[in-house]
């Protein structure tokens, strides 16, 4: 009897990543282009899209930009959803609280020269004494033409299935490269990397086109690399979990911390060692707090003054945007947050 599996779950599974094209509508992908610039460049820091000399950039994790309205606008595509819905075999998800990713090319000609582009660094996101069992699916929502010189996810495709021989071969993992007993990582060394390459694991460096999502298993050894052409690298990070997975008191914690507008690591249970990042600062010359500027949900849930304009979001209720306050009001955060 042929497996009722999709393909690209069973690719999923052996490879340990894949790629599904258009899950985001270009038009949002657009939209999150244009409210990342427009977040960067109202930090006081002289960040100018048009002027490289300003560029710097990367990773953003702090300063709530998980919880801006342009990123949870990403985080609630119904066709993101579905997918994290099939691989878990249900629709009752809770959500990380990641970041996103806005890296400026490296390159003399059209891109940064303060720095070098990043060397390798291997890892991967689960704790090593689970190796041998499947936990969690990570998710880039990819929002820009991503090519081979464009920066981004590298993996070292089937590592996943190998940690086992590996640690057998070395004794075991080492303390050194341990980030804890009870943290869900590890790092690998260049010599570590070899091993598995030598083992027939493939280093690629993933493309994806705008709009696609990336998905891969947590166990797979991976890093990411710097943009070297013209492309400005476009991406948030997007995780799910079934809430059944999380108990009373994880989903209280999590909603305290959606409260004060904390980010998270990857992983979506508290249970799972959520990273606690800063709270949104009341006061600060170093971060403009203006909800009427900066898209930042609002500390409780609000309720849409007008029902006609209200439209269901995938868990969210999300109301068209209002241009005069230029955020969007959201309501009904349950399904998110794992709440009824």
């Amino acid at each position: 009897m042929a497996s009722s599996t999709p393909d690209w779950q069973l690719k999923l599974q052996t490879d340990g990543y894949v790629v599904l094209p258009n899950r985001i509508p270009l038009e949002d992908a657009a939209e999150f282009r244009e409210e990342a610039l427009r977040w960067l460049e109202k930090f006081p820091h002289g960040f100018k899209r048009d002027d490289r000399s300003t560029w710097t950039g990367g990773l953003y994790n702090r300063y709530a930009i998980g919880h801006e309205a342009f990123v949870w606008k990403i985080r609630s595509q119904p066709k993101i959803i579905e997918a994290f819905a099939q691989i878990w075999g249900t629709d009752d998800l809770i959500a990380s609280f990641d970041g996103i990713n806005v890296t400026l090319p490296v390159n003399e000609e059209t891109g940064r020269t303060d720095i070098e582009p990043n060397e390798a660094w291997p890892h991967m996101d689960q704790n090593p004494r689970k190796y041998d069992r499947f936990e969690l699916y990570q998710g880039i929502a990819n929002l820009a033409p991503n090519g081979p010189d464009d920066g981004g996810l590298c993996v070292l495709k089937g590592s996943h299935l190998l940690h086992k021989e590996h640690f057998t071969s070395i004794g075991g993992f080492r303390p050194e490269q341990d980030t804890g007993e009870k943290e869900n990582g590890y790092k690998f060394t260049a010599e570590d990397a070899a091993w598995y390459k030598d083992q027939g694991c493939e280093e690629i460096k993933i493309t994806a086109g705008e709009g696609d999502l990336i998905i891969w298993d947590s166990r797979l050894v991976h890093w990411n690399s710097s943009p070297v052409g013209k492309q400005i690298r476009f991406a948030t990070y997007v995780c799910y979990c079934p809430r059944s997975l999380a108990s009373e008191e994880d989903l209280a914690r999590k909603l305290e911390i959606f409260k004060a507008r904390k980010s998270t690591t990857h992983w979506p249970s508290p249970s799972n060692k959520m990273l606690f990042q800063q709270t949104v600062p009341t006061t600060s010359s170093r971060f403009p707090v203006d909800r009427t500027i900066h898209q930042i949900l609002p500390t409780e849930p609000v309720r849409l003054l007008s029902q006609k304009r209200r439209r269901p979001f995938s868990g969210l209720w999300v109301s068209e945007r209002d241009e005069d306050k230029g955020y969007y009001n959201l309501c009904r955060i349950q399904k998110a947050l794992g709440i009824d």
